[in-house]
């Protein structure tokens, strides 16, 4: 580990004067958000998991893009566009890239985490993402509907009336990574293992990674690097009409990817589709809950409102917490400078309750009119996967409120995922 460097991850980039603000965080906070001293913005700290949105509210309209030291957090959606969609921004592994990573040294989880499409060069990105969206097309994702609908079905099938269940651990958490090992013709008998992995794996892009988590991914990276080895060894000598198999065809052309590329890029793909679908599910469910009216309405109509609601819950608590750039050059946002070679980080959750893009932004409203988050960012890193994560939040929505119109909360409480990256409660439990 590097001197000065506490632990792995941004805490380590952090100014001595950012972190000493961290002690009076919480005081600032539970002073109410009209007392709330903008310069102590932490996003690091433990209550932006519990409840950020109290906090967006007075940065967006007292520091819309804050410089906290070491990058600017945009709140304000419109400004949040002007960076995604921007020529004079974008993401370069010379800069902000090396700088964030450089803390999980070398090794495998450093090659997996900056061959991922979503931290690659301007120039290798579009040739990495080019070759995946060849194979991720509509026609294929349309094709798992059928699928999808089955095992969700299956799953709900477990539950029991008047008896509390988790919907995260029971149907959310297990549907996406079954999906995506169907896109790529996991055998049967390893999924289970890929699901695992998986969440583990997860916290190495977490800016707030301790070390004991950094050992669990590292660990459970090696051992899902090597079996995707494996797989796509065994896949190149027997192809067949799978996902991993058309990558794999794909990848021997003019513009073909390296190896370490794909690999990286297929377990990328068990993260990417898990975390969001996962998350989605149990925030927009929590959502309804406590808007009772809401789940009434979706339960009288599941499948005429499924889609809304589906995409009502990636406005009202994004899954994904924010994206970033870097500005290639000298600019401003919203009249604010970015110098070249700064940070940026527009934080999706906060754009999405933008009252000057959504009315009531702070309620959550199915039939909401010209409902357009930018949940899964916009651009050239706008997420590949995003109608396939809508299509699964919309199928479990649907056949939740028709197997259990009248389900509740089976207890007010609710734990919050320990990471800053993805949004979500760590588990959910209900009855009907």
């Amino acid at each position: 580990m590097k001197a000065g460097k506490s632990a792995r991850g941004i805490d380590g980039l952090c100014s001595n004067k950012t972190l000493a603000r961290r002690s009076s965080m919480t005081v600032a906070l539970d002073g109410g958000p009209n007392q709330w001293d903008v310069s102590s913005f932490d996003f690091l700290h433990p209550q932006m998991r519990i409840d950020p949105f109290p906090t967006f509210e007075v940065m967006r309209e007292q520091s819309p893009v804050h410089w906290d030291g070491r990058a600017h957090w945009v709140f304000k959606y419109e400004d949040a566009r002007s960076v995604l969609l921007g020529e004079e921004f974008g993401r370069s592994a010379s800069t902000f890239q090396e700088q964030y990573f450089e803390s999980l040294g070398a090794g495998q989880p450093y090659e997996y985490v900056i061959k991922r499409m979503t931290y690659l060069d301007s120039g290798d990105h579009h040739r990495v993402r080019g070759l995946f969206a060849k194979t991720f097309t509509p026609k294929r994702i349309e094709a798992l509907r059928p699928f999808i609908a089955e095992m969700v079905d299956r799953l709900l099938e477990k539950a029991s009336p008047g008896e509390k269940f988790d919907l995260l651990e029971l149907v959310a958490h297990p549907v996406p990574s079954l999906v995506i090992c169907e896109l790529l013709g996991v055998p049967t008998e390893d999924r289970k293992l890929f699901d695992g992995w998986t969440q583990r794996i997860a916290h190495l892009v977490s800016p707030a990674i301790t070390e004991e988590q950094y050992a669990d991914a590292a660990d459970a990276l090696a051992d899902e690097w090597r079996l995707m080895e494996e797989l796509i060894t065994s896949r190149s000598n027997n192809l067949g009409d799978d996902l991993l198999s058309e990558l794999i065809l794909a990848s021997r052309g003019d513009d073909a990817i390296t190896h370490q590329e794909l690999v990286s890029n297929c377990i990328f793909l068990f993260s990417a589709g898990h975390q969001t679908t996962r998350d989605t599910v149990g925030n927009g469910v929590l959502a309804m809950m406590r808007e009772p009216s809401e789940w009434e309405a979706l339960a009288a109509n599941p499948q005429g409102l499924s889609v809304a609601a589906a995409e009502e819950s990636l406005r009202f608590d994004a899954p994904v917490v924010q994206s970033w750039e870097v500005a290639f050059e000298d600019t401003e946002i919203g009249g604010y400078p970015i110098a070249e070679g700064e940070a940026v980080f527009p934080l999706l959750g906060a754009c999405n309750h933008d009252p000057a893009r959504f009315d009531d932004p702070d309620n959550f409203r199915i039939t909401r009119a010209n409902n357009v988050p930018i949940t899964f960012s916009l651009g050239p890193h706008h997420c590949m996967g995003s109608a396939l994560a809508r299509m699964e939040v919309s199928i479990i929505l649907e056949a939740i409120a028709t197997k259990m119109p009248s389900m509740t909360l089976a207890t007010e409480q609710i734990n919050w995922r320990d990471t800053v990256v993805f949004r979500g409660p760590e588990s959910l439990e209900v009855m009907f």
